[in-house]
């Protein structure tokens, strides 16, 4: 029995799995995404086997070697601190587990949707907060009836409950879109033809750090910030856009200040501006995020770092009537 073909749709550079489906079933009046994985014979949410995924292109009239790089697949396991983190890949990049939206769940651009009439990729990322493209904040959850948005609900620009997504959006700060735009960087390498020109206001250190290796920074960073007082609790493996937005501006106003931002960020885990709870708070933190950056971060990748951290441990900042005194 012959396979019913889709009318295909044009993909797009950097678009993400979700909005190419999306933008299929549109194009076909078909209720929903979820009928186009039907028609292409896969039970689950998305592809996950190689046949599952020649079968999807081939309805959608694609290219096997796109819809494979479009899917985040698990590729293996890797041996990092304190045990072993699953690896995935996506448009061409291996990257961890926690760095990357793996599910139903997905994050939208208002400004995309209204504008470009897709959504890119890059958004699947943990750290990207804000759209690197219009610099507003990404939405994971509708703002009408408060639920995780679903990468298979009826139509690219509605949620599950009829709200339309591509609203105005809310602005962000220049500290959380710098994390963003890196991120942004580094992904498009993967893909693009032309290089994507540097981030003016990062130093070289960090522009030319892999992907994987710039989110493992990012995730040191965060958990350097959450550490220093600013919440109660350490910081979680929450995905959520209110969880981890504020982590990621302190995380890029640290790169921009570099390394005297480190400096300041490891005074507030000596003197933290919350008292934290004695169940959640370690007396001797920064010996243990010290440990953390030697076992998970090592050389020669990260040596600016490890130099940066030393000589930012060793100085001790004291409070004085007229400002801070270095020692």
């Amino acid at each position: 029995m012959s396979q019913a073909l889709l009318v295909g749709v044009k993909a797009y550079p950097g678009e993400s799995l979700s909005s190419m489906l999306l933008r299929t079933a549109e194009a076909n009046v078909l209720p929903g995404p979820g009928f186009v994985l039907r028609v292409a014979g896969i039970a689950s949410t998305f592809p996950r086997l190689p046949n599952e995924v020649v079968s999807l292109a081939r309805v959608c009239r694609q290219d096997p070697e796109l819809i494979g790089a479009l899917c985040p697949r698990e590729f293996g396991v890797r041996e990092r601190g304190a045990g072993p983190r699953r690896r995935y890949t996506y448009y061409g990049a291996n990257v961890g587990q926690h760095h990357l939206l793996v599910g139903t769940c997905e994050r939208v651009c208002p400004m995309c949707i209204r504008k470009f009439g897709y959504l890119p990729g890059v958004h699947a990322f943990t750290f990207v907060t804000a759209c690197p493209y219009h610099q507003v904040r990404i939405l994971d959850q509708c703002p009408a009836c408060e639920r995780a948005i679903d990468a298979l609900r009826p139509r690219l620009h509605l949620c599950q409950c009829g709200f339309d997504l591509g609203g105005d959006g809310v602005s962000v700060s220049d500290d959380e879109m710098r994390v963003a735009r890196l991120v942004c960087r580094r992904w498009q390498l993967h893909f693009l033809r032309e290089t994507p020109p540097y981030c003016e206001d990062v130093c070289d250190e960090f522009n030319e750090l892999d992907l994987d290796d710039l989110l493992r920074v990012m995730s040191f960073f965060c958990t350097l910030e959450a550490a220093g007082g600013w919440s109660r609790y350490p910081a979680s493996r929450s995905k959520r856009v209110r969880d981890v937005a504020w982590r990621v501006e302190r995380a890029g106003r640290l790169v921009r200040d570099w390394p005297r931002g480190l400096e300041a960020a490891i005074s507030k885990v000596r003197d933290p501006l919350v008292q934290m709870p004695p169940r959640t708070y370690h007396g001797d933190y920064l010996g243990r995020i010290s440990f953390r950056l030697f076992t998970e971060l090592p050389e020669p990748t990260f040596g600016f770092l490890h130099r940066a951290f030393v000589s930012s441990a060793q100085r001790k900042i004291v409070t004085k009537p007229f400002g801070k005194v270095e020692r």
